[in-house]
């Protein structure tokens, strides 16, 4: 009975990816606002029933996706901490394999729901990778308060993947890792510390 599990685990993984896919090439030829259910399965070349067997809606299609992307970032220890940047480098070869599909998040002509879910996406990721890196963290009131910290090195981060885009990615997924991330750690750290 466990080879039956294991052979139903594995159709279902390919099928969320054929979903995934299909969301992902359908948003960058129509646009999120004008793709459909229907547009998604015929792409994926999937049954309607089997769509809603795993999703909701192409909104809960594209929340599951980025949850599993920013999964990544914290099964590898996340992005501010300084030595560590895997789960970084997991995302930017993600960018790296879909650039249309990131461009249509993060440009400026992006499209206003996929941008403003993932950057609310980076900014909660980013707040748990802030707390795992500075547990010590409190809210003193000569520093700029925690959701305005996050919200700047959010905004920073999803700018910083904008430019890589759009200089046609200029470095390696690993060398921009370093730098983003070296980036990331210096807004975290300054916002950090108390003035004196």
């Amino acid at each position: 009975m466990q080879k039956l599990d294991g052979v139903e685990d594995l159709r279902v993984r390919r099928t969320r990816k054929l979903l995934q896919q299909a969301l992902i090439e359908g948003a960058v030829e129509k646009g999120f606002a004008a793709l459909t259910v229907r547009d998604i399965t015929t792409r994926a070349m999937v049954n309607r029933s089997t769509f809603y067997r795993h999703y909701l809606d192409k909104y809960d299609l594209l929340e599951q996706h980025l949850n599993e992307i920013y999964e990544v970032l914290e099964e590898d220890g996340g992005i501010i901490e300084t030595e560590r940047h895997e789960g970084l480098v997991k995302l930017l070869k993600q960018i790296q394999q879909f650039p249309g599909f990131y461009r249509v998040v993060l440009w400026e002509q992006a499209d206003a729901f996929l941008s403003q879910r993932f950057r609310q996406q980076a900014q909660q990721r980013f707040l748990v990778c802030f707390h795992r890196a500075f547990p010590e963290a409190t809210s003193d009131p000569d520093t700029p308060p925690i959701d305005l910290k996050f919200t700047a090195v959010s905004s920073a981060g999803c700018s910083a993947l904008a430019w890589w885009l759009g200089q046609e990615r200029p470095s390696t997924p690993e060398q921009f890792a370093h730098w983003l991330q070296q980036l990331i750690y210096d807004i975290s750290v300054s916002t950090h510390k108390p003035q004196r």
